[in-house]
């Protein structure tokens, strides 16, 4: 055993010291997690979108309204003057102009029709869902005045010409501000969604956030590059007469070979470590929500990993070779399996592909485990399937393997 700890120690060192390898396979899958969650989705730090709220009406009507919106928070709320608003809708800046005219208050209290003055970019999206939350801060007021005027004529009895008009008003705000209180803490009606996609491979599955589902698919991907790369190691020592001397020393063969498999899984291991802790301080991936689940998934795709790399190591015949086989390999069972777009939105032939792909079993428990929160149940299938798959790999790489 302390000669197989010394080998995986070496393997490591070897791997520590190449900093043009430890730049390749750290920072670029950093900077490809970032690039295409900012390209095809959905940032967590995304800016919120401006809305140009012009100068007008101050009753509490407007500033209900002008309330409810700005406490969303992918919108900030920004008072200008025309002048202001125009500029900021040329240059892109806001997308949606809003304007609550004087007199608001007054003809909802009067019961006369009452508007809010909206301006929007028919190209922008955030503008459109800026204005969709408008309309329900514009509909929570409406429905709050027509409850309000209800209450009101029920305890008149409608009799609104023995009244002063100025009491109606005063009595009608009395009760909008009765109506209005039933919506906090929360509405009194809501809807819940969720986003799902049909998928023949999970059936109706949650889409994960781009940048949780990017952390987790490069991370699945460069843990399968790390071993492409420590696994050469074997046929650089090979080709150098190394593992011939070390054949005919008192160590095993057992004990040789135990130590260069530790060495490709140790280093897979340190991949794996670095890109989830860099995934979580770096984009806010919730990879620590179930530890037990994430390591039984991520240990056995380590291990299917290491035990892929050893069998092609065992197959090819020079470092070069494998150079060259390595990265299609891992580049085209990272793209089957779903590290670069969600499997979820492929064909249903692809979805059928990725179920005999180690990536994409990987990426089916990670997403679950630490995307959808499922835990140690959805944790234990691929996690079982990627086991019988090392298993498998390192029985076929170890017949194969050739020390002289």
């Amino acid at each position: 055993m302390r000669r197989i700890l010394a080998m995986l120690w070496v393997s490591v060192m070897q791997v520590a010291r190449d900093r043009s390898e430890l730049a390749s396979l750290i920072l670029l899958p950093l900077l490809l997690t970032y690039v295409f969650g900012v390209a095809f989705g959905s940032q967590g730090a995304e800016r919120p979108v401006q809305v140009a709220w012009l100068e007008g009406d101050r009753s509490e009507y407007a500033l209900t309204i002008r309330g409810l919106v700005d406490a969303e928070d992918a919108i900030e709320v920004r008072e200008v003057t025309r002048a202001e608003a125009d500029r900021m809708m040329s240059d892109g800046e806001a997308s949606v102009i809003v304007r609550v005219p004087e007199g608001f208050g007054e003809a909802i209290e009067g019961g006369e029709p009452a508007f809010v003055e909206v301006e929007q970019d028919p190209d922008s999206q955030r503008g459109s869902a800026a204005l969709e939350v408008l309309t329900g801060a514009v509909a929570r007021v409406n429905a709050n005045v027509e409850a309000s005027r209800a209450a009101f004529d029920g305890v008149t009895g409608r009799m609104k010409g023995l009244i002063l008009k100025d009491a109606a008003e005063q009595r009608i705000a009395g009760y909008y501000e009765v109506a209005d209180s039933f919506w906090e803490p929360e509405p009194p009606i809501g809807v819940t969604g969720t986003a799902v996609t049909a998928s023949d491979v999970r059936g109706d599955s949650v889409l994960a956030a781009s940048n949780i589902h990017y952390s987790v698919g490069f991370t699945v991907m460069f843990v399968l590059f790390m071993a492409f790369g420590s696994a050469g190691g074997i046929l650089e020592e090979r080709e150098q007469g190394t593992l011939r001397r070390l054949v005919v020393t008192p160590s095993l063969r057992a004990h040789i070979l135990g130590g260069k498999i530790a060495g490709v899984i140790g280093t897979s291991t340190l991949e794996a470590v670095i890109l989830v802790g860099l995934g979580a301080l770096a984009f806010a991936v919730p990879w620590g929500r179930d530890p037990g689940a994430l390591l039984l998934v991520l240990a056995a795709y380590i291990l299917a990993s290491a035990g892929l790399a050893v069998f092609v190591t065992a197959v090819v015949r020079t470092r070069g070779q494998l150079s060259a086989i390595g990265p299609i390999a891992a580049t085209g069972l990272s793209m089957l399996g779903g590290c670069y777009w969600p499997i979820e939105v492929t064909p249903p032939f692809m979805q059928t592909i990725a179920k005999f792909t180690p990536t994409g079993w990987a990426m089916s428990g990670l997403l679950d485990v630490v995307a959808r929160g499922q835990g140690l149940d959805a944790a234990w299938l691929p996690a079982a399937v990627l086991s019988a798959f090392a298993a498998l790999a390192f029985s076929a790489g170890l017949a194969f393997l050739k020390v002289e």
